[in-house]
């Protein structure tokens, strides 16, 4: 009896310990195993259920593009220059990959741009439900008196048009100004209302375009 359990506590001692390895081991990370869903750290891709990096991006061509967006081609060459070199340093703690350096070469605006590498631009990353709900309410209200005008077509497809924005709010990343100037927003005014829309970048606009059209489409 004493051998089996002596047994008995070794078994239980290396069960034990083997649970603590695994619960210590860094998943995610590069070259560990990729975590349960198939995700690894940012900048890296599930390979074999291995989390590898892929082929780096040129973050010269790519700090280009980003200074170009944010100045304009036609800063002084100091300027410039200065952006550049920020931009790059940016580029290479991100460990920028060759798709999304790509991604970034077909970008128009900032918020597209952050739509590509995400790690970036933390600030425009999505938020969550949070506020969204507030805002989609908001924009309920602003163009409440325009709808009981039209009549109840024009209701039911606000209905039906209201989920899909709000779901656009929550993962789309919808910037903090728009957010803010629909918040603050007088209920009825509708040049209110257009001039927040004008915040909204080209990018966005699309996404939200293209959500809209699914539902309109309805389904498939």
């Amino acid at each position: 009896m004493t051998r089996v359990r002596g047994w008995s506590v070794a078994l239980l001692a290396l069960s034990l310990t083997s649970a603590a390895c695994q619960r210590d081991r860094k998943v995610g990370h590069e070259r560990e195993a990729c975590r349960p869903d198939h995700t690894c750290e940012p900048g890296l891709l599930c390979l074999s259920d291995l989390c590898v990096r892929p082929p780096p991006g040129d973050c010269g061509a790519v700090a280009e593009a980003l200074a170009s967006l944010e100045l304009g081609n036609y800063a002084p060459v100091e300027q410039r220059a200065s952006v550049v070199a920020t931009k790059r340093a940016a580029c290479d703690k991100a460990q920028v990959s060759k798709d999304e350096a790509a991604c970034i070469d077909k970008a128009r605006d900032r918020w597209s741009v952050a739509q590509c590498v995400p790690r970036m631009f933390p600030e425009l990353a999505p938020t969550g439900g949070g506020d969204c709900a507030a805002i989609i309410r908001k924009v309920r209200a602003l163009i409440e008196p325009t709808v009981a005008q039209v009549g109840s077509d024009a209701r039911t497809m606000i209905d039906k048009m209201m989920p899909a924005m709000q779901q656009s709010c929550e993962q789309d990343g919808w910037p903090a100004a728009l957010k803010q100037c629909i918040l603050a927003a007088t209920p009825g005014d509708l040049q209110a209302m257009k001039a927040c829309e004008a915040t909204m970048p080209k990018g966005l606009q699309d996404k939200l375009q293209q959500r809209m059209i699914k539902v309109q489409q309805g389904p498939q």
